[in-house]
């Protein structure tokens, strides 16, 4: 059987009409975009109530590379401040966004979380406009420090006060990442969101002794633009559901649905039928998809 997990903000007016759907198992809150008026224990007593039986899983960004604040790049103004220090085997290298769709060239790292954009030679009117909380891809880049954010912490310790335990990892890469967690929550259950190579490399290596503590999920939406050469998702793919045959497929799904009008893609049926057939039968849809409660009816 089929079942799915539907990405929300705490406040959807549309919640308890989804969770009626047999196939919705459970709500992801993505504490990396959701927008909500109070405190991050307002958010998650709002989101489990509006949930009720149906799983509360709190999407803690741990890795994940943002923005700091909103940013022109233009001649003189080349520096993109980020939320982690980072460091890279070789410059320059690409820094991708808007899920892979743009890339800017990085060829400095400054005070280990500046990105100075190399500006394109004779580009005098060269600017681009990011939004704070921007999300970006470096593949290759080591994140210093500890697994889970402050932000992420906080998280935690709210969710646990409020008798929930149920947790999506962003960039799980070792073994060490879930106990972190564990460590703050004992009780906690996890998902562990792979989106690397390095998260790769875990699965193939460390995933087996943590197995009972947390289920794979496939986040292809940043794996796609981590991994060295788009084809390599098919091979991801297939690991991570032989590792774990409870595994989770995500993002980059059923996109064509965004516009109800209009019929499904051929590409979008056909990817769905793949991941069947490879054995998955969990899936996670992401937040572009699920912002409209008539996309996610149909």
């Amino acid at each position: 059987m089929i079942d799915i997990i539907v990405t929300t903000t705490p406040d959807a007016p549309f919640i308890p009409a989804i969770a009626r759907i047999d196939a919705v198992s459970g709500f992801r809150f993505n504490t990396g975009y959701a927008y909500f008026k109070g405190s991050k224990t307002d958010a998650l007593r709002a989101f489990k109530a509006a949930t009720g039986t149906k799983t509360a899983w709190i999407d803690l960004k741990t890795r994940e590379l943002k923005l700091l604040a909103a940013t022109d790049v233009v001649p003189g103004n080349q520096l993109l401040e980020i939320n982690h220090t980072v460091s890279m085997d070789a410059l320059p290298a690409w820094l991708y966004f808007n899920e892979g769709k743009r890339m800017v060239l990085v060829d400095q790292i400054v005070d280990g979380n500046k990105l100075h954009v190399k500006i394109p030679a004779g580009k005098k009117d060269f600017k681009i406009t990011f939004g704070k909380g921007t999300s970006f891809n470096l593949p290759g880049a080591r994140v210093a420090g500890s697994f889970l954010t402050p932000r992420d912490v906080e998280y935690v310790e709210a969710a646990r006060d409020l008798g929930m335990h149920d947790y999506c990892l962003s960039y799980v890469e070792a073994a060490s990442d879930i106990d972190e967690l564990l460590r703050l929550d004992p009780a906690a259950r996890i998902i562990a969101k792979i989106e690397s190579p390095r998260g790769l490399q875990f699965v193939a290596s460390g995933y087996e002794a943590v197995k009972d503590k947390a289920r794979l999920l496939a986040a292809r939406g940043d794996m796609y633009v981590e991994l060295d050469r788009p084809h390599d998702i098919l091979h991801a793919l297939k690991a991570i559901i032989d590792a774990d045959p409870r595994a989770i497929g995500a993002s980059r799904l059923l996109l064509s649905f965004l516009d109800p009008g209009n019929m499904p893609s051929c590409a979008d049926i056909c990817d769905i039928a793949f991941l069947l057939k490879l054995g998955y039968t969990s899936f996670l849809l992401g937040d572009e998809l699920c912002a409209d409660e008539n996309v996610l009816k149909s």
